[in-house]
């Protein structure tokens, strides 16, 4: 009789596990999508705007005032994650998804070189004044 239960709770636990793996996935954060079809460099709800396209930051450098924030999109249209993280340790973003936004508030004037951690060829500058 043990046998019987131990097999009915494992047919239990498959039965889970198959209704886990074809349910639908809500993403993790709004689709910022919309964003993209704004050029990079625009000011978009008091951010300035950097869309990530073909492996690249667009618009490469960027000049705010003190206090502003820079809105980094990932636009492409192939699946590519992609990360804005400053060079000098200022911000790392999480790995950005297409649709996946991230923004970072500048408050101290200076020079800000980043990358893309998996594509160290991607770079860009925020410039403070």
């Amino acid at each position: 009789m043990k046998r019987v239960q131990g097999w009915t709770v494992m047919a239990g636990v498959a039965a889970l596990i198959a209704v886990a793996c074809f349910s639908e996935h809500t993403p993790a954060g709004p689709d910022n999508t919309s964003l993209c079809s704004n050029p990079g460099g625009s000011v978009v709800n008091g951010s300035t705007l950097v869309t990530i396209r073909n492996f690249a930051f667009e618009t490469q450098n960027v000049t705010i005032a003190a206090g502003a924030s820079v809105t980094w999109v990932n636009c492409e249209t192939n699946g590519t994650a992609h990360t804005s993280t400053g060079d000098q340790g200022v911000w790392d973003s999480p790995l950005l998804s297409p649709g996946d936004a991230f923004t970072q508030a500048f408050d101290t004037p200076g020079v800000f070189p980043y990358h893309c951690t998996p594509h160290p060829f991607m770079t860009g500058l925020v410039t403070v004044e």
